[in-house]
């Protein structure tokens, strides 16, 4: 059961506190994410990874995941508050379109994963649903996909990227599974974020873990029997 956390961040703007009492939702109403935008700096990008502006929850409250510091702790799926090792910043230059359409980034409509506010996805973060259909296929209830393959699911869709896009890798001491902008559940796997110069690196990315993402032909085998059952088969996790 979370409680009520209400303490000082800081220089760091709270979106919100918020409570969850034994399923129940715990987004309030008043919390609003913060614009997309970059941290100045060049490099490379991150595999994966949280585009900024979005939410987690911490031990503070909600959040925006380019706020969060190393020593924070952060409500994991599994493992009750988990305090994050590392937090990386990259920034993805999409500048003058040259940003292959395969690694835009993917528009979640409001309630499309259980997420309170549209929000916006990596191809390649992996993501938990939990679903009837897959417990029907795969013997549980819980299983982690990566966004791209929901493309066309509940009105997600690729949408070309701002010039510069800021994305956040956390990093755990273990595999952890964040909630964000309500009940989105999105992976942050252990070990050192994996920084690529390239789109065409991404698809050689990839690393071990707790969690295993369903291959990409899997993963649209079930979304096709989510949507066989009138797009009613995504549960909220804890709703």
């Amino acid at each position: 059961m979370f409680q009520n956390w209400v303490i000082n961040t800081g220089n760091r703007t709270l979106a919100a506190p918020f409570s969850k009492q034994d399923h129940g939702d715990f987004w309030p109403v008043s919390a609003q994410a913060k614009g997309f935008g970059h941290d100045g700096s060049g490099g490379s990008m991150t595999v994966g990874g949280i585009c900024a502006g979005t939410l987690v929850a911490t031990e503070m409250g909600w959040l925006a995941v380019q706020d969060l510091r190393a020593g924070d702790r952060v409500v994991t799926f599994d493992n009750g508050m988990a305090p994050v090792q590392e937090v990386a910043i990259s920034r993805l230059a999409t500048h003058a379109g040259r940003l292959p359409r395969a690694f835009w980034p993917l528009r979640v409509p409001t309630k499309a994963l259980g997420n309170r506010q549209e929000m916006l996805l990596q191809p390649e973060q992996a993501v938990l649903l939990e679903s009837d259909a897959a417990e029907a296929l795969y013997g549980d209830p819980f299983v982690l996909i990566h966004a791209a393959a929901l493309e066309g699911y509940h009105g997600i869709k690729r949408v070309a990227p701002p010039a510069e896009l800021q994305i956040v890798s956390l990093r755990f001491r273990d595999d952890q599974v964040i909630y964000a902008n309500g009940m989105v559940l999105i992976h942050c796997p252990a070990g050192a974020p994996r920084f690529v110069q390239t789109a065409g690196e991404v698809t050689m990315a990839g690393g071990a873990g707790s969690y295993r993402c369903l291959p990409r032909a899997q993963s649209l085998q079930l979304l096709r029997a989510m949507q066989g059952t009138q797009g009613h088969d995504i549960r909220s996790v804890g709703a």
